[in-house]
């Protein structure tokens, strides 16, 4: 929130700014067309919630989904991932003025609206969004306990860093990474006393085995195995120090999601390093803290995503609104919104010239019709078998290869990409009955002869 000289929130500049967000985010409001299943799993698992009241342990196609606590499926149910981008703003907002001032607040929140990450993945329904706001929220009640000596926040905190879990898993360790950095480097050793709450901590685990003993109880060995022991434990050290692709591609990621304000973010950081005043160190040391611990985290996860690096662009809007904020030249403000709506004109014409363009190439009308008459199981080869489900309505069922399909006798029907029927067999029983196409991308329809109607 801004903030005058008294350093009080002021809700008029607050309502302008997410007034301003707001029309960046919801401009073209239920345009978008899924087309990996990383993205469509959300809003099937909040398909099933609704309708199959699996509240704790959602399901796709009747399998409880365990590798993802079912946080961000409730809140599809209930909120987009656009509100928590506008509540990312907001709390962007409240630290850059707890901690900066009202023109680092205001510069922050027009900031990170306008980064690639921000812009992109308010659009999308994984859970990264949302995680990213809990992350902020965490870090904001840590800024209280810290900087304005409210030992009730760290219990804030915790809480909050539980729900972060809840959204995403481990990955919600995120903000206690950031204050653990932050200590370290304005106490050493000692530093880790500070975070000691044992109400706090008693809290997070109970939020977090809660949740563990759950998705154990439902999944048994596999839930140990796979996802607790593959997923949360193994992907994290398995290839190296930094993830698969090296340190470069990590960088690459990481810089990329902060476009375009990437491209100052390393004199921001110079700058933040030469300050003076102890207060203002400590407080710039909170935000490279918080930048260091999203980095290295996420370069170190053994399945590298663009959308990993997303709670990047939260400390870098802090870090280059402060360094916006401190630089000596008269036209400083106007420059930075002039950039500001050069900006945000680019990010609008690209996503309206994107989003039509996956609506021109995107027809599902022959596959839909053919669908309803199937008679046995619909699988799906080298497909995103979760994005038909969804717009199918329908269970669709993954299979490895065309053997399988091909012995199962409940199967009947195939999707697979049309680029891929030239590597199939072709026996006489399956024929091609109907085509359509995702993203511009072709898939066919085949369905074994002995079932036609």
């Amino acid at each position: 929130m801004s903030a005058g000289a008294d350093g009080r929130p002021s809700l008029h500049r607050l309502a302008a700014l997410l007034a301003v967000s707001a029309v960046l985010l919801f401009f073209d409001f239920g345009t978008r067309v899924f087309t990996t299943n990383d993205e469509t799993r959300f809003p099937l698992m909040a398909r099933d919630i609704v309708r199959h009241g699996h509240w704790l342990l959602p399901e796709i196609d009747g399998t409880p989904i365990l590798n993802k606590p079912p946080l961000h499926a409730w809140l599809i149910a209930q909120l987009p991932s656009l509100l928590a981008a506008l509540g990312l703003v907001a709390v962007i907002h409240w630290i850059g003025i707890r901690l900066f001032g009202s023109a680092v607040g205001v510069g922050a929140g027009l900031i990170v609206v306008t980064t690639a990450g921000v812009f992109s993945l308010a659009r999308s329904p994984v859970p990264d969004m949302v995680l990213s706001l809990a992350v902020a929220l965490a870090v904001a009640a840590f800024v209280l306990a810290e900087f304005e000596n409210r030992p009730r926040a760290l219990l804030a905190f915790y809480v909050l860093v539980g729900v972060a879990f809840w959204v995403k898993g481990p990955a919600g360790f995120l903000a206690l990474g950031v204050a653990l950095i932050y200590e370290l480097m304005v106490y050493g050793l000692a530093g880790l006393r500070r975070l000691v709450s044992p109400l706090g901590i008693g809290i997070l685990a109970i939020l977090v085995g809660g949740w563990t003993a759950m998705a154990a109880s439902a999944g048994g060995a596999s839930f140990v195995d796979e996802v607790l022991t593959q997923d949360f434990v193994l992907a994290y050290f398995v290839s190296g120090p930094w993830g698969h692709g090296g340190l470069l591609h990590a960088v690459g990621q990481g810089t990329s999601i902060m476009l375009p304000w990437a491209i100052v973010v390393p004199l921001a950081l110079w700058s933040s390093f030469r300050t003076r005043d102890p207060q203002r160190r400590r407080q710039a040391y909170l935000v490279v803290a918080w930048l260091t611990a999203v980095f290295v985290l996420a370069a170190l996860s053994h399945r590298q995503r663009w959308r990993y690096y997303l709670p990047l662009c939260a400390p870098a809007a802090l870090l280059v609104a402060v360094w916006l904020a401190n630089l000596r030249w008269r036209w400083r403000t106007e420059a930075f919104v002039a950039a500001w709506l050069v900006v945000a004109m680019v990010f609008v014409t690209g996503q309206v010239t994107v989003t039509a363009r996956r609506a021109r190439s995107t027809d599902w009308a022959q596959i839909a019709a053919e669908a309803t008459k199937t008679r046995g199981a619909l699988f799906a080869l080298g497909a995103p078998e979760i994005v038909f489900e969804f717009y199918l309505d329908t269970p669709v069922r993954a299979t490895r290869d065309y053997a399988t399909f091909a012995r199962r006798s409940d199967a009947t029907d195939l999707l697979i990409p049309a680029r891929k029927l030239s590597e199939l067999p072709q026996p006489p029983e399956l024929r091609q009955v109907a085509d359509g196409r995702v993203a511009g991308q072709h898939f066919t329809l085949l369905r074994k002869a002995s079932d036609q109607r």
